[in-house]
Formats: structure tokens, C-alpha cells, sequence
């Protein structure tokens, strides 16, 4: 992701990357696992790249999955090329720490309503709202039909049940922004599946 690079490249060459995989096992049924929601089209979810080309201020909320014989693990990243303004920064602090708080409160017995209490109302003291659900159910194939990470959902959680907890927050029709990680529920809390760091990139021009 460079000034003056198109989307489609970059785009390709994330598809070659998921394609090889990792340690010699490459990732499989790669049809729908990238999402690519470029400025000025960063108010709108699960896009795809476009013949635009990056500028300076670019902006790009991704969403990609790593799969491998149809189980996918899920994650969302922002970036920008340059620096980030202020109202970007705040909605990245506001969300990192409702997403913090709603892994804290994932434990067997609770539910998937305290998980997405923990996140709303932290989401709420920094003075933002998220209308939709933070997270759904993930494992064999994208999106498993079984519970929902939002207020009202009594799903008992239970060890080794995989979630998407998926903070997108699209705003205003040119302003939104993405993060996610993919978790398991383990004996004593949780467990989330990739290692890439909760940052907003900001990519030097």
C-alpha cells in the first residue's frame, strides 16, 4: 500500500499471500475472504477494491480471513497512509479498549449479552455508539448461523466455541473504521487466534 499503487494490486497481492499460506500448508477456498474498503468508500462495509488509486490520506478498513480446509479464523485492521487525524485516533482508542473489555468478560458460564455489554459500554464512555452486533459465531466457514456477541443473546458460553469479535463502525457514509480478532473460549477466559498487533498503521508517504 503505496501512493500511486492501485487497490487491485494491492489486493492481488494479499490473494497470492492467503493462497501460499504458512509452513508449507497453503490457505484453500479463498473466494470470498477479503474485504477491502478504500477512502472515500470507508463509511460502507464488505467492499471490494476498485481501479482507484492510494493518495496521500488514503485511508483502507481490511477485513481478510485466513482459512484452511474451511475453518477461518477472521481479522480487521485500518490503515492510512500518512497520519491519522484526531477523529480516526479516537474511535482507535475508544474501540482497542471496548475490545479489551469484551475479552476480559469472555469466560464459560457468561453470556454472549455480558460480552457485548462489556464492549458497548466501554464504547460509550469514550462517546462513541456501535448500532450493530460487536461479533458472531466462526468456525467451519465464515459465518456459523448460531450466536450473536449483542445485548438480548443468552447463548451460554462454553469452551472451545470460536467468535469473530468484529468491531467494525461505519459512521458517516465517508468515515468508518475496522478492527477485529478471531477468539476461543477457553477454560478460563479466552484465547485469540492471530498475533498481529491492535494498531492503527500508519503507513509513512
Amino acid at each position: 500500500m503505496r501512493v500511486g499503487v492501485r487497490e487491485a494490486d494491492v489486493a492481488a497481492e494479499i490473494y497470492e499471500i492467503l493462497a501460499r499460506g504458512v509452513n508449507g500448508k497453503p490457505g484453500t477456498d479463498m473466494t470470498n475472504s477479503v474485504f477491502f474498503c478504500a477512502s472515500p468508500r470507508t463509511g460502507t462495509c464488505h467492499l471490494r477494491w476498485s481501479e482507484d488509486v492510494f493518495r496521500e490520506g488514503s485511508q483502507l478498513n481490511l477485513e481478510l480471513g485466513g482459512i484452511r480446509h474451511a475453518y477461518v479464523s477472521a481479522i480487521m485492521r485500518t490503515y492510512i497512509l500518512g497520519k491519522a487525524p484526531d477523529r480516526l485516533r479516537r474511535i482507535h482508542d475508544a474501540e482497542v479498549d471496548g475490545m479489551e473489555a469484551a475479552l476480559a468478560a469472555v469466560k464459560p458460564g457468561r453470556t454472549c449479552h455480558d460480552v457485548a455489554k462489556a464492549f458497548y459500554d466501554t464504547l460509550g464512555k469514550h462517546g462513541f455508539k456501535k448500532d450493530t452486533r460487536c461479533g458472531y459465531g466462526i468456525g467451519i466457514e465464515w459465518l456459523e448461523p448460531t450466536a450473536s456477541l449483542q445485548l438480548g443473546d443468552t447463548t451460554v458460553l462454553k469452551p472451545n466455541m470460536t467468535f469473530h469479535l468484529m468491531l467494525g463502525n461505519w459512521v458517516d457514509e465517508d468515515f468508518g473504521y475496522v478492527i477485529s480478532d478471531t477468539f476461543r473460549v477457553t477454560e478460563g477466559g479466552s484465547e485469540v487466534l492471530g498475533k498481529t498487533p491492535r494498531t492503527l498503521f500508519e503507513i509513512p508517504v
